[in-house]
């Protein structure tokens, strides 16, 4: 049997690029960049141009990009870098973020933080007042996601920094951290122009390798963990060259394909949308989508299917040969959907949602063949 994947935003499949790339640099740098010898200089001088050419790409200084173990890590240095100061303050969160963030953000709220929690409208974006609202006088920190990995919801984030910027006029800039993974190479995604003081990268949701990403920092932090003081002190550790190499590889092309990549995304999730609404009492979420909302990224398509649960489905569709989830990978073994939830979608619905994600290979073939096959396993096995 054939397999057709739609799960690109659990992890994408390397692209071939980034592998050849990742043997290449394992191959011709086997010095540590921090040594002193040739072939540490050599790495490190590999390593150095790589954080050039990312940060090219991000549209930022090369000294604000620190290279990290992944997205998750990315996320945690800047929240749990406010552990270093001297009292306890508060943050907000989306209610929608990812766990990398909101599993932190619970971390801080054990240790005496205060955690305020801003719910999104039932379109899935979060708007600037709430977050505005939420945010007191010993408000640090807040963190909104670019890209829900849930629904595809794009966040409003300029936006967010505006009204943020405003709330604080005068008082203390409160730093505002985004969750890019699912936005860098997949949208339009530059942080400085975004307001961003923060942001979170992974390389393997744009087909790089597992176990490397990046955080852009605006102004540097005091991290809570020491080390070799590789990354600036920022995040110690022998830098991962090869993955990183892989990294920059598989960035340079989804930036330098993103346009074309995105129109087609557009054009396959509007398909699939037209499918859907043929498919009687499927729906997706949230149901305000419809073809070519630009509120929503098009690589990313949440779906409710009544009367057949979430997990049941997944499980039946790759019995069929597609590969698809029931939201986060990081969170897929808990039943409790907590981002639809918070979205006001009932918790019926909630537990019968799938989330469809599709990548830079997927065809209108597979897109067709995809909502044949979901029709026939709903019709058949709802109840």
């Amino acid at each position: 049997m054939s397999r057709t994947y739609l799960d690109w935003a659990a992890t994408a499949p390397p692209s071939p690029e980034a592998l050849e790339e990742y043997l290449r640099a394992a191959r011709e740098y086997p010095g540590n960049p921090s040594s002193l010898h040739a072939e540490g200089s050599a790495a490190r001088t590999a390593l150095e141009d790589a954080r050039a050419r990312l940060a090219g790409l991000l549209g930022c200084r090369p000294g604000r990009v620190v290279f990290t173990s992944g997205g998750t890590e990315a996320d945690g240095l800047p929240l749990l870098a406010l552990l270093r100061r001297p009292s306890p303050g508060s943050v907000v969160i989306s209610s929608i973020e990812h766990p990398a963030v909101f599993e932190q953000a619970a971390v801080l709220e054990r240790l005496g933080w205060k955690v305020r929690r801003v719910d999104p409208g039932p379109d899935g974006r979060v708007a600037p007042g709430a977050v505005v609202d939420a945010c007191g006088p010993d408000t640090v920190l807040a963190a909104v996601m670019a890209v829900n990995n849930e629904t595809g919801a794009v966040q409003p984030l300029s936006e967010i920094r505006l009204a943020l910027d405003e709330a604080s006029r005068g008082g203390r800039r409160i730093r505002f951290h985004t969750d890019a993974v699912q936005a860098f190479g997949k949208v339009p995604f530059e942080p400085e122009s975004l307001g961003a003081d923060s942001a979170a990268l992974s390389a393997h949701k744009i087909r790089g390798p597992r176990g490397v990403g990046a955080l852009y920092l605006r102004t540097p932090i005091e991290p809570l963990a020491a080390g070799g003081g590789q990354e600036g002190g920022i995040r110690s550790g022998t830098e991962n060259l090869a993955g990183i190499l892989a990294f920059e590889r598989a960035a340079a092309a989804a930036i330098r394909d993103l346009g074309e990549n995105r129109r087609r995304a557009r054009v396959l999730s509007d398909r699939l949308l037209d499918h859907i609404r043929a498919i009687p009492d499927v729906r997706p979420v949230p149901e305000c989508r419809k073809a070519g909302d630009e509120r929503y990224s098009p690589w990313i398509l949440g779906l409710s299917l009544p009367g057949l649960a979430g997990e049941t489905a997944v499980r039946i569709l790759s019995d069929a040969g597609y590969d698809v989830s029931t939201g986060s990978a990081c969170s897929s073994s808990r039943r409790k959907r907590r981002v639809l939830e918070a979205m006001g979608v009932p918790e019926a619905l909630a537990f019968c949602a799938i989330r469809v994600s599709l990548g830079p290979t997927t065809t209108e073939s597979e897109i067709d063949g995809f909502a044949e096959a979901l029709r026939d396993a709903y019709l058949r096995y709802r109840t």
